[in-house]
């Protein structure tokens, strides 16, 4: 079973979001992944992902909000199983 951490970063201001972000990354361990909801795509935090090997899906809503989930690339088909991705 996969575990979920939330961040939402709707009402942060910069940098907050990244350093928050960043901070839930780097404890994070296979089987875990980060659900961030933000105003925008939030780009520089995917260099940080890449650095870690880590993969993320964005998906931009019509509303104000964008969804990033960031995981491990073994964990992929358990979160499409899932219906995460």
């Amino acid at each position: 079973m996969l575990v979920e951490t939330t961040l939402d970063a709707r009402e942060m201001a910069p940098p907050e979001p990244f350093d928050k972000a960043t901070a839930i990354l780097r404890q994070m361990q296979p089987g875990h992944y980060l659900r961030m909801l933000h105003r925008r795509v939030p780009y520089p935090l995917f260099e940080f992902c890449r650095a870690l090997s880590l993969t993320y899906s964005v998906n931009e809503e019509a509303t104000t909000a964008c969804e990033v989930i960031i995981y491990f690339p073994a964990d992929e088909q358990a979160l499409r199983q899932g219906g995460v991705l």
